[in-house]
C-alpha cells in the first residue's frame, strides 16, 4: 500500500510535466511563447521578459504601461524598418497587441474587478488609460500600424466594465 500511496503521486508528476514539455514544444514550433497556463498572450522570445513583467503588473492592479514601454518601443523599432522581414513583422504586431491592447485589459480588469468598484479605482483608471494612450501611442508613428485601431481594440474589451464602474469619467477615462 505504501509504495502504490508513492507510486501513483509520481507518475501523477510525470505525466504533468510531460504535458507541459509538450505544450511548451508546440508554442515553440511557432516562435511564440507563453507561461503555461498563464493567460499571458504568446509572443516571440524576445518581446516575453518585458510582456510577462507587464502582465504581472496587470494582474496586480498596477498599470503595466512602463513594462509597455519596452515592448511597444522595440516593436515600432522593428516596424519602421523598411527591410523587415514578414515574421518579424507579424511578431512585432502581435506583441504590440498583446502589451498595448491586452496587458491594459487586464489591468482594467483587475482595477474594477472588486465587488463594488468606487471612486479610488476610477481614479485609477483615469491615472493610467490617457496616460497610456498618449504615452505608447506616440510610438506608432511611422510604423504603419493605426493605434486608433489599437485603442478601438482595447476600448471594446473594457469599455462596458469602464462604464459600468465609473459612469461619471468614462468618456475620459476610455478617451471618448
Amino acid at each position: 500500500m505504501r509504495i502504490f500511496m508513492t507510486l501513483v503521486p509520481a507518475c501523477l508528476l510525470v505525466a504533468g510535466c510531460s504535458s507541459e514539455q509538450a505544450t511548451a514544444d508546440d508554442s515553440n514550433d511557432t516562435g511564440m511563447t507563453a507561461a503555461a497556463g498563464s493567460g499571458v498572450p504568446p509572443v516571440a522570445e524576445a518581446y516575453r521578459s518585458s510582456l510577462d513583467d507587464a502582465w504581472r503588473k496587470a494582474g496586480e492592479g498596477t498599470s503595466p504601461s512602463g513594462a509597455c514601454a519596452g515592448v511597444v518601443g522595440q516593436a515600432t523599432t522593428v516596424l519602421n524598418n523598411a527591410d523587415v522581414a514578414a515574421q518579424d513583422r507579424a511578431d512585432a504586431i502581435a506583441a504590440l497587441d498583446a502589451c498595448y491592447v491586452r496587458s491594459m485589459a487586464r489591468f482594467v480588469d483587475t482595477t474594477v474587478s472588486i465587488e463594488n468598484p468606487g471612486p479610488q479605482q476610477c481614479i485609477s483608471l483615469l491615472r493610467a488609460l490617457p496616460v497610456h494612450r498618449s504615452s505608447l501611442g506616440s510610438f506608432f508613428e511611422g510604423t504603419g500600424e493605426d493605434v486608433a485601431d489599437y485603442d478601438k481594440r482595447l476600448t471594446d474589451l473594457v469599455g462596458e466594465k469602464v462604464r459600468s464602474a465609473c459612469p461619471d469619467n468614462a468618456n475620459t477615462i476610455l478617451g471618448g
